[in-house]
């Protein structure tokens, strides 16, 4: 293979690239202009300078001599007008997929997430019908949403084999988003514990999900979708702790009881408040990801794929709070 990767200096991307280059494959990767690629050059990617919202013919000329496509460059968070969330997330998709088109590619990946589902209850499964309510203020999910309409629309009409590939909350090396902003409240003299902490959080680590797509990508099944949202269970007090270790802290603890978080969630919602980082999820919204138990089985990925994740939680939050020690 031969593969076209965008948001290759993202957190998803490089581990992507990693994973892709350890196994002989040739990575492209597209860099906007001034992005540190650094890490991409040590894995022996090629480099291309250019963005998903440039033209259509510019793109395809990029990944000419390309077989695969995995396309994961997103604007995540970070409190962005929605006309500029469309722009990269939505009308983005539509640029380098059809732009994979022209260039003659074989099978694309679209990276997605799991806020597609919205607000559901119980377990979740590809087979969830996506629509769930979004929050008006979650630009994020609603982008990603309309994204994957671009990109089942682009291989009915195209006949571009697409698999879209849905993980959950990220973390690893090179994380600048869900890790960092725990790794903020590590930090603290005192960290809450949000009830009994032995619920399973719902997030992934980012070697697990490339070891993941690097599947998708040798099945090169169009029409598809995966769920990556349940790699290994992983209980908030482990978390946590794991994390503390890698940052080189010892916290200390503090039990509180759900029923006072998710009190203290609405008033601090009635002020406006927010989360530094997660300013687009209300408080209470965090509240609950962070006191339920993980819904996304990953279970189809599992069964069609055989996909048993090759890295443990211990180790690769020890890894990532070492990651931060050092860049933050």
């Amino acid at each position: 293979m031969r593969v076209f990767v965008t948001g290759g200096t993202g957190l998803l991307g490089s581990h992507l690239a990693e994973e892709l280059r350890s196994c002989g494959q040739d990575v492209v990767a597209l860099n906007r202009c001034g992005s540190d690629a650094a890490f991409l050059r040590s894995q022996g990617c090629i480099l291309v300078e250019g963005d998903v919202q440039d033209d259509i013919e510019s793109l395809a000329e990029l990944m000419a001599g390309c077989t695969h496509l995995v396309h994961s460059a997103a604007i995540v968070y970070g409190g962005k007008s929605w006309p500029k969330v469309r722009a990269v997330n939505v009308d983005g998709t539509r640029n380098v997929l059809m732009a994979a088109v022209r260039a003659g590619i074989n099978f694309a990946v679209h990276v997605s997430s799991v806020v597609v589902y919205g607000i559901v209850d119980g377990n979740v499964t590809e087979d969830t019908p996506l629509d769930g309510r979004i929050h008006n203020d979650d630009l994020y999910a609603r982008s990603k949403r309309q994204a994957e309409v671009v990109a089942r629309e682009i291989e009915e009409k195209h006949g571009l084999p697409v698999s879209v590939v849905r993980p959950c909350g990220v973390y690893g090396e090179r994380d600048r988003l869900t890790a960092l902003t725990v790794a903020k409240f590590l930090r603290l003299p005192i960290v809450p514990l949000l009830g009994s902490g032995r619920n399973t959080i719902p997030v992934v680590y980012s070697g697990n999900v490339a070891h993941a797509l690097r599947l998708v990508l040798e099945s090169a099944r169009g029409g598809t979708t995966y769920d990556v949202g349940f790699d290994i269970p992983l209980s908030q007090r482990a978390m946590l702790e794991d994390l503390a270790s890698g940052l080189g802290k010892r916290p200390r603890f503090l039990a509180t009881p759900a029923s006072l978080i998710r009190k203290g969630a609405r008033v601090l919602d009635r002020v406006g408040a927010f989360i530094p980082g997660v300013e687009h999820l209300s408080i209470s919204r965090v509240a609950e990801f962070a006191l339920g138990e993980n819904p996304y089985v990953s279970k189809r990925l599992r069964e069609e794929l055989g996909w048993d994740p090759p890295y443990r939680h211990k180790d690769a939050l020890i890894r990532t709070g070492q990651w931060l020690t050092r860049h933050t």
